[in-house]
């Protein structure tokens, strides 16, 4: 009988098209649910978020990640996702007065792993744009 034993590794490649927005501290509950599935509706409220969000459109892709605004370095990982759908709502709620928020539906398509080549964050409230290296899934025995 014989065995082998195969070792798995993931190569990252540099990605093509410059930089490209992300979507930081992504509950890590919808990120796993994410990766399990590959098309996934996000509503999004974090307004640094929806400041990256403004000049993508439908076929762009995004970066997103579980990881804080703040703690967001080069070679971080997270996923690159592709826009299926984008809709921008004005939600009215009641408490005590009555207040606008901005939200962002996005529908999104997985399609890699990636890691942080470099990261581009402005003001507090700019979102994040980051270049990307995707990773390829390679065996070695």
């Amino acid at each position: 009988m014989k065995m082998y034993i195969t070792e798995h590794r993931v190569t990252f490649v540099r990605s093509e098209g410059g930089k490209m927005p992300a979507l930081t501290s992504i509950s890590k509950k919808v990120y796993e649910l994410l990766l399990k599935r590959s098309l996934l509706t996000l509503e999004i409220k974090s307004a640094h978020n929806i400041n990256a969000l403004q000049p993508v459109k439908k076929g762009d892709f995004i970066f997103l990640t579980p990881i804080l605004r703040e703690d967001l370095l080069p070679r971080a990982e997270g996923v690159i996702c592709e826009i299926q759908e984008k809709k921008v709502m004005l939600q009215k709620k009641k408490h005590w007065d009555e207040v606008e928020i901005i939200t962002v539906r996005l529908q999104v398509k997985l399609q890699c792993t990636a890691r942080i080549r470099s990261v581009e964050k402005e003001g507090l409230d700019d979102g994040v744009s980051v270049e990307v290296d995707r990773a390829v899934q390679c065996s070695i025995s």
